[in-house]
């Protein structure tokens, strides 16, 4: 006979729990979070909640607390991430019931609730107050005729904990660079990517001061992050974007250089928007892409 679950959130320190976390994690992903622990990431702005049979984590829903930039007015957010269910315990509408905690604790002291998922899922989260959202995908192309690329230094912030420091201090003390929606208070979500993804690129400039984070793919530049103390325009960093043989730049969050024009699509490769008040979001945005949780 199954022993009653128990609730349990904020388990980050305690072992067998987060073990468990961890194992069920990588069943359901195929990564696991000990990483993001022992980095210090997992921190006061990830919130777990869980349902544990005795020291099993079954059923997991997480937060991330983070500020909005929506057309340069700070909104309060919380993104749901991590939702997974042990597949011995599945069919018992846990992750509903967590989900329904978790709404019912920041609704009133939150402005946005969102969240990414697979397609296809559109009813379950419909079911809980949520909408789909379509979001745009924003490209330039670039001349591939050779140039001179300013100095930069590279960071490697996965295996030098000086460059991780130097990377969340950067980005702790950034000018949003989107009027239009732009994401600040997100340094665990940051550091989960470069610490997990080693495909990202992280270059140091020395004029402008700034941080780049891309992914160089063919011909194809895939700016994710610009990060910097002041407002920047295109042609600061425009030199070190499109590098030898680059024929195009895909933006992973929602540009507005003022001396640039990007141009948009239909985003369609990625994992579904859901939100509760999509009336405050607006009409074309990207989430920058290094923030999902």
């Amino acid at each position: 006979m199954m022993t009653a679950l128990q609730a349990v959130t904020a388990f980050a320190h305690e072992h067998d729990l987060r073990k468990s976390f961890n194992k069920l994690a990588r069943k359901t992903f195929g990564f696991d979070f000990e990483l993001l622990y022992k980095s210090g990431l997992w921190n006061e702005r990830y919130h777990t909640h869980a349902f544990a049979d005795d020291t099993q984590i079954v059923a997991n829903v997480s937060v991330s607390a983070l500020t909005l930039h929506i057309n340069q007015q700070k909104t309060k957010a919380i993104q749901i991430g991590t939702v997974m269910t042990d597949p011995s315990y599945q069919n018992q509408g846990l992750a509903t019931q967590l989900l329904q905690r978790v709404i019912q604790q920041y609704e009133t002291d939150t402005d946005l609730i969102y969240l990414f998922s697979r397609p296809g899922v559109e009813s379950f989260y419909d079911k809980l107050g949520f909408t789909a959202v379509q979001e745009k995908l924003f490209s330039i192309p670039v001349s591939s005729e050779p140039h001179l690329v300013p100095d930069y230094r590279k960071l490697k912030p996965a295996v030098n904990p000086q460059d991780m420091v130097v990377l969340l201090d950067r980005y702790g003390k950034r000018h949003p660079q989107s009027s239009i929606l732009d994401i600040s208070d997100a340094q665990h979500i940051l550091g989960f990517h470069t610490l997990y993804d080693p495909e990202i690129e992280i270059i140091e400039l020395l004029e402008p001061a700034a941080l780049l984070l891309y992914k160089k793919i063919g011909q194809t530049m895939h700016l994710y992050e610009v990060i910097s103390q002041t407002r920047l325009v295109w042609r600061q960093i425009a030199d070190y974007v499109a590098q030898p043989g680059v024929t195009e730049v895909i933006f992973h969050f929602t540009p507005t250089f003022a001396d640039l024009e990007p141009l948009s699509h239909t985003h369609t490769e990625r994992d579904t928007l859901f939100v509760n008040k999509p009336e405050l979001l607006p009409a074309d945005f990207q989430f920058p892409e290094l923030s999902h949780a």
